[in-house]
């Protein structure tokens, strides 16, 4: 049977006494006791996190552990241990936040990607564009919609043009015209110090846009006309170009980026077009940071229907199998 070594890191241990055998006591008429009680956290604490693939289990987490001290001969003490998350202050992000709120009314960020392909092994080179515009943002905070939009541009092959005729139906690239060709995916790097050699897995985090199912929010979606740009000279002789747009918003609500020194986590936003023939795919990524755009406490509802939570794996609500992992 094979056996992995693991290492932990207890860097944080913080021990109150909250209540003392008749020091107070419930209301009359009532049998429970209220004490209310607050633990200040270090600012540099590192965000709750879960991650587990072949080989490579990391985690962070945090607990609140009430014990009960029993008097008498045979009695035992209770203990409760209750997960919590937490995420660092981030006031740059919360400012961010609420700026997306208003609208974005600052700079854009913009990254392209361009390639020269074709449909068959032989013939001209057509054309293909994509630009992903993002607001320029230090940090995306956590829980607010950040709008984006995809730009795809085609341009054919050099081909001629009787009068003014319009092109076939079956121009070469076509361009997209529903959001569920287009692939939009939220990446995660976790590199781990492992205690053999350092690993620096990537795991898939999301679906912005998915190609099986409806993406929420929808997808605005504007595709021109074609237009003819012709050769120098030449009027009969030219390209047919088109352009598509994909508006709409992600909204994120993952373990913000963070770093140790044994485990550091960053993320990426991944495009991918693909176009018909072999190979034909554009791709493009843009690393983002994630931050938690808090600056206090947020009170847990379980009772909403969407509750503000980090995504975080099932096991991290279950302290009874922490010590197994």
């Amino acid at each position: 049977m094979e056996s992995f070594k693991t290492d932990a890191n207890e860097f944080l241990r913080k021990t109150l006494t909250l209540w003392v055998r008749g020091r107070s006591s419930p209301p009359e008429g009532d049998h429970i006791l209220r004490i209310p009680f607050s633990i200040p956290l270090p600012v540099d604490a590192p965000p709750s996190f879960g991650f587990e693939s072949y080989m490579n289990i990391a985690y962070v987490r945090y607990a609140l552990e009430v014990v009960g001290v029993r008097t008498g001969t045979f009695a035992i003490d209770r203990t409760i241990k209750v997960p919590i998350l937490v995420v660092s202050p981030d006031p740059v992000g919360n400012a961010l936040r609420a700026e997306l709120k208003l609208g974005w009314q600052g700079d854009w960020g913009r990254i392209k990607a361009e390639e020269k392909i074709r449909k068959l092994p032989w013939g001209d080179y057509s054309t293909v564009k994509m630009e992903l515009l993002v607001p320029h943002l230090d940090t995306f905070p956590l829980f607010t919609p950040v709008p984006y939009s995809i730009i795809v541009t085609t341009i054919t092959a050099p081909t001629k043009r009787k009068g003014l005729a319009q092109p076939t139906t079956d121009v070469f690239p076509p361009i997209p015209r529903s959001a569920s060709e287009i692939g939009f995916e939220l990446h995660r790097h976790v590199d781990l110090q492992t205690p053999y050699f350092p690993s620096n897995p990537e795991e898939h985090v999301t679906d912005i846009i998915s190609k099986a199912h409806a993406p929420v929010p929808p997808v605005e979606v504007e595709v021109t006309d074609y237009m003819w740009l012709p050769e120098e000279g030449k009027e009969d002789r030219g390209c047919w170009m088109q352009e598509a747009t994909f508006h709409s918003s992600l909204s994120l609500r993952y373990t913000p980026t963070f770093v140790t020194e044994e485990i550091k986590v960053k993320y990426a936003l991944h495009l991918k077009v693909d176009f018909p023939g072999m190979g034909n795919s554009l791709r493009l990524e843009l690393p983002i940071n994630i931050g938690s755009g808090l600056e206090t406490s947020v009170l847990l509802d379980e009772r909403a229907s969407t509750p503000i939570t980090i995504d975080v794996p099932a096991t991290y609500w279950d302290p009874s199998k922490w010590s197994d992992q």
